[in-house]
């Protein structure tokens, strides 16, 4: 079974003057987000895996699902490595 990913509490998602962006305040971290960032954001809420937020997408973004596996997977894994999601 494929993990789902759930939000640290602790980070904050905020609109700047040159985008959206993520905040870990503790560690003073700022990760900026794409369109397709913003959205896989929204989509972390603990019950979806890579797989189904691919599926989410798919509907939204004119890109081919290899791409979007790419994409997710590479996304997920640094914000999983900057302790962002679990």
């Amino acid at each position: 079974m494929e993990h789902c990913y759930a939000k640290n509490s602790t980070i904050i998602e905020r609109q700047t003057a040159e985008g959206p962006v993520l905040i870990d305040p503790y560690r003073r971290v700022m990760v900026p987000l794409d369109p397709v960032g913003r959205e896989i954001w929204r989509l972390i809420d603990g019950a979806r895996n890579a797989s189904s937020m691919v599926k989410a997408l798919g509907g939204m973004f004119d890109v081919e699902e290899e791409t979007l596996r790419r994409d997710v997977g590479s996304f997920l894994g640094e914000l999983a490595k900057r302790e962002m999601i679990t």
